[in-house]
């Protein structure tokens, strides 16, 4: 090797070293040289000399032979995002890999076809998407989800059930005289009943069921897999469970009512919105009807 090669290979190492990515050289599909920048959960001895079809499984190995032919085609870098999964990369697995890791890739092949490839670990981005996406669709007072989040879950679980041949429901629980409460309690005491109502509705559905805050004093729960007649009898256990409910407060203990909508699939038409204009016209009738009651659907 001569000097200036001896230099080169020195620089290029030294770039390396100050990199915190992943970086592997790989040529003729073998990996030949590793920095593993800050992932101090690999053992590089295990991956020096590894055929690439040797570290990912096949489905994956196709993927990445695409991205490289593309680096090699366009002479160009070529980024993208992987995640490397310990249960499917066992070969991984065994250099070292405890936990699912998301990459932002690098590539690039250099005239001698060496491909010099840089994996930048962006978990910590990619937990705080995750936690954004979640705070869009959750109500910040009670924690469940909002109508941004109900409407593709309703509409999903009613394609399903008509593709299916099934069923779904779904009831609207609106608290009685809800200004009244915040009138004699304060807006503190109405917003501590809403708080309380979303953790017993947590408590009483099952898992399947989907909850979410519709407007200040109503909370909608879907039900999939569940006739009208079913639905009727999980609108008379949330009725109940209100009635039930002493909150404490400086001001008093707080009691309250509901009233609740049921609505139920009503054919390949239906559609979600014609399903929440039923069970608000539903509503309408139970709170005009004096409150503290059930109604559904006449067939």
């Amino acid at each position: 090797m001569s000097d200036q090669q001896m230099t080169l290979k020195d620089s290029f190492d030294a770039l390396l070293s100050l990199s915190s990515d992943l970086v592997l050289v790989v040529e003729e599909e073998i990996v030949t040289r590793v920095s593993p920048g800050d992932e101090d959960w690999l053992i590089v001895n295990e991956l020096i000399g590894k055929p690439l079809e040797d570290i990912f499984p096949a489905d994956y190995l196709t993927l990445i032979r695409g991205y490289i032919e593309t680096a090699r085609q366009h002479g160009q870098v070529v980024k993208n995002e992987l995640v490397f999964r310990p249960d499917h990369q066992h070969a991984l697995k065994a250099m070292g890999l405890k936990e699912v890791i998301w990459f932002h890739s690098r590539m690039i092949v250099t005239e001698s076809e060496q491909l010099i490839w840089s994996l930048r670990n962006i978990n910590d981005r990619k937990k705080l998407e995750r936690r954004i996406t979640s705070q869009a669709q959750r109500d910040p007072l009670t924690g469940a989800y909002n109508r941004r989040a109900l409407m593709p879950l309703l509409e999903q679980n009613l394609a399903q059930a008509q593709r299916y041949d099934g069923v779904c429901s779904a009831l609207i629980v609106d608290i009685d005289d809800f200004s009244g409460i915040n009138d004699q309690h304060s807006w503190d005491g109405g917003d501590q009943l809403l708080r309380h109502m979303v953790t017993e509705l947590h408590r009483m559905k099952r898992t399947a069921d989907f909850l979410a805050r519709f407007s200040d004093d109503q909370l909608i729960l879907v039900l999939p897999e569940t006739n009208h007649e079913q639905a009727l009898l999980a609108g008379e256990r949330v009725r109940r469970l209100a009635n039930s409910l002493e909150l404490p407060y400086a001001s008093g203990n707080i009691h309250c009512t509901v009233s609740v909508g049921v609505a139920t699939l009503a054919g390949l038409e239906d559609t979600a919105e014609d399903m929440l204009r039923r069970i608000q016209e539903n509503l309408a009738v139970a709170r005009q009807s004096g409150g503290d009651r059930v109604e559904g659907e006449s067939f």
